[in-house]
């Protein structure tokens, strides 16, 4: 009877450290940064070459589906409150580990900006947000899409934990990584 009761105790204590992790894996309070524009409208604005590429139509559904989530509004067309921003890239990858158990992996980044609309996000033809995000995630390929749109809804939930009008902030993508 002790062994059982012994068992369950256990099982609470694993259950509360489990509960315990999960609250501290999140950004203190996980609540929006005061200073964040909740209700403002927003646009997204792509870069010329993300447009003419086509690469926008993958950053442009998980990006605006990230931002509704924060309670801003899209607004298309001008008029908007904000900009919304995203840059994604990838190192040309290394070894990691020694002998056989080396593995080739990339670094992948991806930055999620928010800008008043009145300012140029892109002056000079460099994105150069106001305020923004960047998330990095060392992985085995740097084109995994699922990989992409986690790290563009982590760097948006980030940016709105940790906004503040000016300023970058650099978080691990690690819980993006593929499973």
């Amino acid at each position: 009877m002790e062994k059982e009761h012994h068992g369950r105790s256990s099982g609470c204590m694993m259950k509360a450290a489990f509960f315990a992790a999960l609250l501290t894996a999140f950004p203190a309070g996980a609540e929006q940064s005061p200073d964040f524009p909740r209700s403002a409208s927003y646009i997204i604005q792509l870069t010329s070459s993300q447009y003419s590429s086509g690469f926008g139509e993958y950053l442009v559904p998980p990006l605006d589906k990230a931002f509704r989530k924060t309670g801003m509004r899209y607004k298309g067309g001008p008029g908007a409150d904000f900009a919304a921003t995203v840059e994604t890239g990838s190192d040309v990858g290394k070894w990691y580990g020694e002998g056989d158990a080396a593995t080739w992996l990339y670094e992948r980044f991806v930055t999620v900006g928010l800008t008043p609309a009145d300012i140029d996000v892109e002056p000079e033809g460099r994105l150069t947000p106001r305020f923004s995000v960047t998330v990095r995630l060392v992985t085995p390929n740097e084109d995994r899409v699922d990989e992409l749109n986690c790290l563009i809804a982590l760097a948006t939930r980030e940016l709105s934990f940790r906004y503040r009008p000016a300023g970058h902030v650099t978080v691990n993508g690690t819980s993006c990584a593929r499973k």
